[in-house]
C-alpha cells in the first residue's frame, strides 16, 4: 500500500510539472552602441577631470543641446556647453567623479537605445576659497550616429555647490 501511495504521488507530481510551459530565456540584448557611447561619456568626464577643454570638442556633436543644472537656465549649444565646462574648470581644481555607476538608457519599450546615464559624486576644490565641495549628481547623454554627444542633461544642486564653494568661515 505504501508503494502505491508513493507511486501515485510521484505520478501526480510528474503530471503537474510536465504541464508547465518551458521557461523562456531572456532575449539577447545588443549593447554594442551603448558600449561605444559609454566610452565617449567616460572620455568626456576624464577630460573634465584633467581640465582639458580641447579634448572635449571632438566628443560633442556640432548641434549638441546642454541642459544645465542651474535653476532657471536655458538650454545651450556647443559654445555654451564649452563655456560652462571652462567656467567650472577655472573655478575648481582637483575635480574628480567618484563612485560612478553607469547605465544604458532605454526607449519607450524598455529596450536599450544607446543612450548613457550615470550617477556619482563630484568632488572639487574651489580656487578662490579652498573650500572642497562634494555633490551627488546624475547625468544623461544621447548620441548621434558618430557616437558624439548630441544631448546632455545634468541633475544636481548647482546653486548649492556655488554657495558652499564661496562660503567664508
Amino acid at each position: 500500500m505504501k508503494i502505491f501511495k508513493t507511486s501515485t504521488l510521484l505520478l501526480i507530481a510528474y503530471l503537474l510539472f510536465s504541464c508547465q510551459p518551458p521557461l523562456e530565456s531572456a532575449p539577447e540584448i545588443d549593447l554594442t552602441t551603448y558600449n561605444l557611447n559609454l566610452a565617449t561619456a567616460k572620455k568626456l568626464f576624464a577630460s573634465f577631470s584633467t581640465e582639458d577643454i580641447e579634448s572635449q570638442k571632438p566628443l560633442l556633436c556640432p548641434g549638441i543641446t546642454h541642459y544645465s543644472p542651474f535653476y532657471g537656465s536655458e538650454p545651450s549649444k556647443k559654445e555654451g556647453f564649452l563655456a560652462s565646462s571652462k567656467a567650472w574648470m577655472d573655478n575648481f581644481d582637483e575635480i574628480t567623479y567618484n563612485d560612478p555607476k553607469w547605465f544604458p538608457g532605454t526607449d519607450e519599450s524598455g529596450k536599450p537605445d544607446g543612450s548613457v546615464m550615470t550617477m556619482g559624486k563630484w568632488t572639487a576644490k574651489n580656487t578662490a576659497t579652498g573650500n572642497v565641495i562634494n555633490i551627488n549628481a546624475f547625468h544623461t547623454f544621447e548620441f548621434n550616429k558618430k557616437n558624439q554627444i548630441h544631448e546632455t542633461r545634468d541633475f544636481f544642486d548647482a546653486s548649492g555647490v556655488m554657495a558652499a564653494a564661496m562660503k567664508v568661515e
